[in-house]
């Protein structure tokens, strides 16, 4: 019996109930049955997740699309069992792969999934070739880095490549006391007294527990919780957003960038 979509039917769970509670069965078989009907009371819970500040998934089919960065509904189009777990009682989807296909731009995405519906792994990687071509190179790439390390469950080193990125845009846009600070907080804040930041990111920035223990060296950081490496990532596609993209488009818009 394969358990699709993270779904069980009435007629499915009575019976495994009425299974458990039968004197034939020995202690651990009832455990072990007791253990699928949580199991099938967690995936249906999983499907019924809606956050659309989350990526997409075949059990919460909406958030930001891979390719265009906008949030948006997705169409699941294909569903395929990559592995499958056996217990006595059951067998249900271990790990799934879809593709979902975004309302908005019409492109797919695959998504390999475990069996409570959390996403593992997405393709193309979130952030990955959408930013704008007048993004500095450096930052784009450290960027789109940190965000491979954020959607394999790699926080601290997606943390380390989302400082990396904000140290290059210090670089890149920063004065040269800002650049000769050892601390992002403290350099983002010289670009803030400098105007060179506006004021809503520094406060942005000034709240973020990643730009207020890091060390030295990459060794040196604290460990990274998931809540704040997606915080992190947040801060830095913001950034990119007001500091090098909205830019770019006044400049296409006036027609005074050339491409």
């Amino acid at each position: 019996m394969v358990i699709h979509g993270g779904t069980v039917s009435g007629s499915m769970a009575m019976s495994a109930a009425s299974v458990m509670r039968s004197p034939r069965l020995s202690v651990a078989a009832q455990a072990r049955t007791h253990e699928s009907l949580s199991l099938w009371k967690n995936l249906s819970m999983a499907e019924k997740r809606a956050n659309p500040d989350t990526l997409p998934t075949r059990a919460d089919p909406t958030g930001p699309c891979p390719w265009c960065g906008r949030v948006s509904n997705f169409e699941v189009t294909t569903s395929v069992d990559l592995s499958v777990a056996r217990t006595s009682q059951m067998a249900y989807a271990d790990c799934r792969v879809a593709v979902l296909t975004c309302h908005g731009c019409k492109k797919g995405t695959v998504v390999v999934t475990d069996n409570l519906g959390q996403g593992l792994m997405w393709w193309p990687v979130p952030g990955a070739g959408i930013l704008d071509t007048q993004v500095n190179e450096g930052v784009a790439s450290a960027y789109d880095e940190g965000m491979r390390s954020l959607t394999v469950g790699a926080y601290r080193a997606a943390a380390v490549m989302f400082r990396s990125a904000l140290h290059l845009f210090v670089k890149d846009k920063g004065s040269e006391k800002a650049q000769n600070e050892r601390h992002l907080k403290s350099a983002l804040k010289h670009m803030k007294n400098d105007g060179d930041l506006h004021r809503s990111l520094w406060d942005w920035a000034d709240h973020l527990n990643q730009l207020g223990n890091e060390g030295a060296h990459p060794e040196d950081y604290d460990d990274v919780t998931e809540a704040e490496a997606t915080g992190l990532g947040k801060f830095v596609r913001h950034l990119i957003r007001h500091e090098y993209e909205m830019p770019a488009q006044l400049l296409r818009d006036q027609g005074l960038l050339e491409e």
